[in-house]
């Protein structure tokens, strides 16, 4: 997820001969929020809706072009494409222990039986009360899921990918809003935010979290991605005032393989998104995330890190998009974008739904290659 403040939308002529971008115009019906690669496909979903039905998409990468819409019951995992997601839910019977009521997690499996899916016992609960936007942080891979439950109780739950049985419970360090990534090397953990403290690996088959790598005194993560045998990883030590560095690490011990200090177009990089999940990729699609540039208009600039030597390149320049209101708080949004294939894919949201939805919507789908790096 990115932010961005917004002042104008469309591709320009100009744009269009600079970039290799395409960009496929959505309607307001068609109200995805989030895309994500999920067995070889992208697919575009609504993530939540207090409404409890969400829609999805297959994306034609190459066309860029929607397919097999669909919609139902947010908890049934064959709308966003797999066999086993979290269900989170209010339960007004159940009071959480600081008054109110709470919020619960299941796990939904598909099943063959009507309607299609069954929801698990309760794995999880919080206040439905929390502060901010409380929810658990999870991750799919090696064949499971990984729910972890930072609100109260600092478990990590490892649950079957196909089965959605829970296979394993751990006791984890107290990290607040916990970045997660995986790899052929395990499970990553780095805090960020409010927490500080190293990167932690589970390794496959393990029972216990190590830490692998020092982020420095009170140092946390900005960003967290992984893939083969190597992590990369924004580490920012505090105070905030000094500079955070790029790292690439490699293998279970987590080797440095290089390092790059905040250059000008690294700060945008860092400083101009407040969403700790702001860079996504892999090592063969390339690092990825997209600035406002103010100096430019407020136009949306594509970036692209290069994993093996950390060299930062501009691929596209993207027009802003309108303003909802003039107040400021409301000109950031919550970006969604995925790689594949070695380009990007985002999802710029233009509209918010007005209550009981009061979701933020995609006007755009933006196809971005890079360009011949």
């Amino acid at each position: 997820m990115f932010a961005a403040s917004a002042a104008g939308y469309g591709v320009s002529a100009s744009a269009a001969r600079t970039s290799p971008t395409a960009v496929l115009r959505l309607t307001t019906s068609e109200r995805y929020d989030a895309i994500a690669v999920v067995n070889r496909r992208i697919i575009v979903y609504t993530s939540a809706s207090p409404s409890s039905t969400c829609s999805s998409a297959f994306v034609n990468p190459a066309a860029l072009t929607l397919s097999n819409r669909r919609s139902g019951h947010c908890a049934d995992p064959a709308i966003l494409g797999r066999l086993v997601i979290p269900a989170i839910s209010i339960d007004k019977d159940l009071p959480a222990p600081g008054g109110g009521p709470s919020e619960i997690v299941r796990i939904a499996h598909v099943t063959s039986a009507s309607p299609g899916y069954a929801l698990g016992p309760i794995v999880m609960t919080f206040s439905a009360f929390a502060y901010g936007d409380t929810k658990p942080s999870w991750i799919y891979g090696g064949g499971d899921l990984w729910l972890y439950d930072w609100v109260d109780h600092f478990d990590l739950l490892r649950i079957s990918a196909t089965t959605g049985a829970v296979l394993q419970r751990l006791v984890v360090p107290k990290i607040q809003r916990p970045l997660l990534a995986f790899n052929q090397d395990g499970l990553w953990i780095a805090p960020t935010g409010e927490s500080s403290g190293p990167l932690y690996r589970l390794a496959p088959g393990g029972s216990r979290l190590t830490p692998v790598f020092n982020l420095g005194p009170g140092g946390f993560a900005i960003w967290l991605v992984a893939s083969g045998d190597a992590v990369w990883i924004d580490d920012q030590p505090r105070p905030v005032t000094k500079s955070a560095t790029i790292w690439e690490l490699r293998g279970a011990d987590a080797l440095p393989v290089w390092h790059e200090a905040q250059s000008s177009a690294l700060k945008a990089v860092i400083n101009q998104n407040d969403s700790p999940s702001m860079v996504v990729g892999n090592g063969s699609d390339g690092l990825w995330t997209v600035v406002v540039i103010p100096s430019l208009g407020d136009k949306q600039q594509v970036i692209r890190v290069d994993p093996p030597t950390g060299k930062l390149a501009v691929v596209a320049t993207l027009p802003a998009y309108p303003p909802w209101t003039s107040d400021p708080a409301f000109i950031q949004a919550a970006w969604q974008a995925t790689t594949f294939e070695g380009s990007l894919f985002l999802l710029d949201p233009t509209t918010p739904l007005p209550e009981p939805d009061g979701i933020e919507i995609a006007g755009f789908l933006y196809r971005v290659a890079p360009n011949g790096l």
